[in-house]
């Protein structure tokens, strides 16, 4: 007599084999589930960059219209590190993370930044667009970012210092508070001769015009000397633009920087007027993100 091969599945043994491996499977798949979003979901800290102050000038109406609970519009303008060059997505740039940072530092407020930053521009580029791209939308604040460009192409350092005067007093004028963003610690930078005059340009801007300054220069600097070798992670390839790990990191700097403003702003209303005091209750200081290599 000739035995015949049983069917698949007819097996006892082959059915409990397969149901086991379906169940292995099955759980395999479900584990993988419940650990991939939270590893992708948790970006790893900033690094540790001290506890200087970055945002150099107060701003009034920016304190005043968030802590009345008014809409709240940012523009951002600049070249390169404004766009977001060497981001993965547009939504990684520093813009799209500062909308986000504000937003869960204020819950429930109407907050909006907008990029405006074009790639490769310097300040006569932006002075031409000025109107169109930033004072359409009636900004409340403008985050203006330049100089990187202009230092790596040579220009005269009085004719940028002149045309960002002359866009400052426009920006004001039109009702906009100004922030400046200065250059980025990075080789390309390092390496271009006039860096520091650039710098010292910026303060001088701030101080004559009374535009704010955010200390990006600094803040990087701040950031190598906390991270050491690993300092390459916060740097693109071409060693002059921002990855999306250093552009999270400034947005959230910068979102503290401007949050400690507004805290600033509304306990001097506390004692010069008594206006909007309560608010001050809203917005308690955020904690700093934990230290560590990112």
């Amino acid at each position: 007599m000739t035995d015949h091969p049983s069917t698949p599945g007819s097996n006892p043994h082959h059915r409990l084999r397969n149901r086991i491996a379906h169940l292995t499977a099955a759980i395999a798949i479900v584990a993988a589930a419940a650990v991939a979003p939270a590893s992708a979901a948790e970006p790893a800290p900033c690094p540790n960059a001290g506890t200087s102050a970055f945002l150099q000038g107060e701003l009034p109406r920016f304190s005043a219209r968030l802590a009345q609970g008014r809409t709240l519009k940012i523009v951002a303008i600049g070249s390169s590190s404004t766009a977001g060059a060497g981001a993965t997505s547009a939504s990684n740039s520093y813009p799209s993370q500062l909308e986000s940072d504000l937003s869960r530092r204020y819950p429930g407020h109407d907050i909006d930044v907008i990029n405006v930053g074009v790639n490769g521009q310097e300040v006569p580029d932006m002075l031409a667009r000025l109107d169109r791209d930033v004072l359409e939308h009636t900004p409340d604040l403008v985050i203006w970012q330049f100089g990187s460009n202009g230092l790596m192409r040579g220009r005269p350092l009085a004719e940028m210092e002149a045309a960002a005067r002359s866009g400052i007093e426009r920006l004001k004028q039109a009702g906009s508070e100004v922030m400046l963003m200065d250059l980025q610690h990075a080789p390309r930078i390092d390496g271009a001769p006039g860096r520091d005059d650039v710098l010292r340009m910026m303060e001088r801007l701030s101080e004559s015009t009374g535009a704010a300054l955010f200390h990006r220069y600094r803040m990087m600097k701040a950031w190598a000397a906390s991270l050491g070798s690993a300092y390459t992670q916060m740097l693109a390839a071409d060693q002059l633009h921002m990855t999306d790990a250093s552009y999270r990191c400034m947005a959230d700097t910068l979102a503290a920087g401007l949050q400690g403003a507004v805290n600033r702003g509304i306990a001097a209303a506390r004692r010069n007027t008594g206006n909007w005091a309560t608010a001050a209750v809203r917005f308690p200081l955020q904690p700093a993100r934990a230290a560590s290599a990112p």
